[in-house]
């Protein structure tokens, strides 16, 4: 294995502006990436019976969903649970961390405006106030996709079967 050294000096012929846009471009990929969710007994029936996409998470839904995520994982501290760049297995009490953290999602929600904004990531290189990139979310389309969520779950829970989280 090869290890490339951290010292190495920037391309001179790349252009600082052209450097931008390419992290520009990552932040807005990152922003639309998703999450499908699929119901199956294992991973290889989602290929094998071409199960359906279930339900898919992105954009700003999926980052205000994040943080109610983060609590769902069973291991404290593990920022990447239901990570758009991984494919994440739930089944067992998993699946019942997670119904109760969207449900406690579902009672944030009422509190909310009909429309509201979501920081889904940062443009620039520099993460400050003025680079926050924030995306409107509406909040009747964001209730109807949790409850969907939870009618997965609860479908998961009573077949036996697990939820399966593939990202892009």
């Amino acid at each position: 294995m090869s290890v490339k050294s951290s010292s190495r000096r920037p391309d001179p012929s790349i252009k600082r502006g052209a450097a931008l846009t390419r992290v520009a471009r990552h932040f807005e990929r990152w922003a639309h990436l998703m999450l499908d969710i699929f119901l199956a007994r294992d991973i290889e029936d989602i290929d094998r019976e071409r199960l359906p996409v279930r339900l898919s998470l992105g954009g700003a839904l999926y980052w205000f969903l994040h943080r109610y995520f983060v609590h769902a994982d069973l291991e404290p501290g593990n920022y990447s649970f239901l990570n758009p760049y991984e494919d994440t297995q739930l089944n067992g009490y998993q699946l019942h961390r997670l119904k109760t953290e969207l449900e406690q999602a579902l009672t944030d929600l009422s509190a909310y405006p009909g429309t509201f904004k979501v920081l889904v990531g940062w443009t620039g290189t520099r993460k400050s106030v003025e680079s926050e990139d924030w995306k409107e979310v509406e909040r009747e389309s964001a209730e109807t996709t949790i409850k969907a969520f939870l009618d997965l779950i609860n479908e998961a829970a009573q077949k036996g079967w697990s939820l399966w989280a593939i990202g892009d």
